[in-house]
């Protein structure tokens, strides 16, 4: 019998413990986390700033309290691990305490990357990653009438919803000339750019926060064009970073993230890497669905059941201002290129907009906005190579 130690219990922490418990009932499973809460659903936390209701909802906590002690999984909460030991197979937490391990899974996630520096410093500057941030955000975002969130991407634009639901008037800045450029071609981030506007929110594309004005408190962000938006609140929502701290005082290999083979393992020997904080051919996906895949890559594995991990591609998806965004695959912004088909369905008045790419006439990608029924089975033609026959007058119309 061997003892797992799981430092992190997001998603691809507790896939891992998941894995290593249904592939053996007796392995000793220790899960720490720094949260003082037990385990959530990360994607709900723009909506929750908006509307703590969502705490409620049955499907906001990963899982019910009992059930780590029915799957005899010893969690740990708000216990920060600030050494591992490698050649003593231990770890160590910042209050003192020590773990011992057979092996070790590290899946310590991500943090929110602001690069003014003090920034989070003032009083109303926040990022979304933590319920406990999510929670501040809420209940300052009550008492002020306007705000900016600092990145235009799917997070960003979520949260600049949750806000503007509370009446609050809602600027967003967006380094990039177009909203969603990886998600959407220049037509789509048009279309998607007048269904917000039409919301009431207003966008500065091409801009970057240069300078946050104000000593305690934030009152303005100066932009690059040196303009000044006046504001209560500011949320940065700029992308992450992985959490190199703890690897890196370990010696364990890292670039961006942790750098892991097709079984999760890192540079140190019994030692798994999953999630935002790992790196595989290449790439650091910080994303819920690949993190899942990659925690139950790295629990097998950890348990003595060899399983490799495989690339997939995944949807990006976004669910705000009353429309439904679902992009999947290759978006080619060469229309014009005769090896390329594109179907295009574009009804501005019902904000539908469907773009099916085809490159050889081999369907590559695709993006719906609003009318998102066919998207599981388009998904599936990519994955499967399907033909421009194939899909048009078939899977969609």
């Amino acid at each position: 019998m061997s003892d797992i130690v799981i430092i992190g219990a997001s998603a691809s922490g507790i896939s891992a413990a998941k894995e290593i418990r249904k592939i053996d009932p007796n392995i000793a499973i220790t899960l720490i986390t720094d949260d003082s809460n037990y385990p959530y659903y990360r994607p709900f936390l723009t909506e929750y700033i908006g509307n703590s209701d969502v705490e409620s909802k049955s499907n906001f906590f990963l899982n019910n309290e009992n059930w780590y002690a029915e799957n005899n999984i010893n969690l740990i909460r708000n216990e920060i691990i600030k050494q591992v030991l490698t050649e003593k197979k231990t770890v160590i937490s910042q209050s003192g305490h020590t773990y011992k391990y057979d092996k070790l899974i590290l899946a310590t996630g991500s943090n929110p990357f602001v690069p003014i520096k003090g920034a989070l410093g003032l009083k109303n500057v926040f990022t979304v990653r933590s319920l406990a941030d999510a929670r501040k955000v809420y209940h300052y975002s009550n008492t002020i009438k306007k705000s900016v969130i600092i990145g235009g991407g799917p997070l960003g634009l979520e949260a600049a919803y949750s806000l503007h639901t509370k009446g609050i008037d809602v600027t967003i800045i967006e380094l990039g000339k177009r909203l969603l450029a990886a998600q959407l071609d220049q037509e789509g981030s048009e279309f998607l750019y007048d269904i917000i506007h039409k919301n009431g929110v207003n966008v500065q594309l091409g801009e970057s926060a240069e300078e946050i004005i104000g000593d305690d408190i934030a009152t303005a962000v100066k932009l690059s064009s040196g303009r000044i938006i006046e504001t209560e609140m500011i949320i940065f929502s700029i992308g992450v970073r992985s959490n190199l701290d703890l690897p890196v005082a370990s010696g364990i290999a890292v670039d961006k993230a942790i750098v892991v083979n097709e079984k999760m393992e890192t540079s140190v020997s019994d030692i798994y890497a999953c999630g935002d904080v790992s790196q595989y051919n290449g790439k650091c996906i910080a994303l819920w669905m690949p993190a899942i895949k990659k925690g139950k890559v790295a629990g097998s594995n950890a348990a003595g059941k060899e399983l490799l991990y495989d690339e997939e591609i995944y949807p990006s998806v976004l669910n705000s201002f009353n429309t439904r965004l679902f992009s999947f695959g290759e978006i080619i912004v060469d229309e014009k290129s005769e090896e390329n088909k594109i179907f295009r369905h574009i009804d501005s008045d019902k904000n539908i907009y469907k773009k099916v790419f085809f490159r050889k006439d081999i369907i590559a990608g695709f993006i719906l906005i609003n009318d998102i029924s066919q998207a599981q089975k388009l998904s599936l033609a990519v994955k499967e190579g399907k033909t421009y026959t194939d899909v048009i007058g078939s899977i969609i119309k």
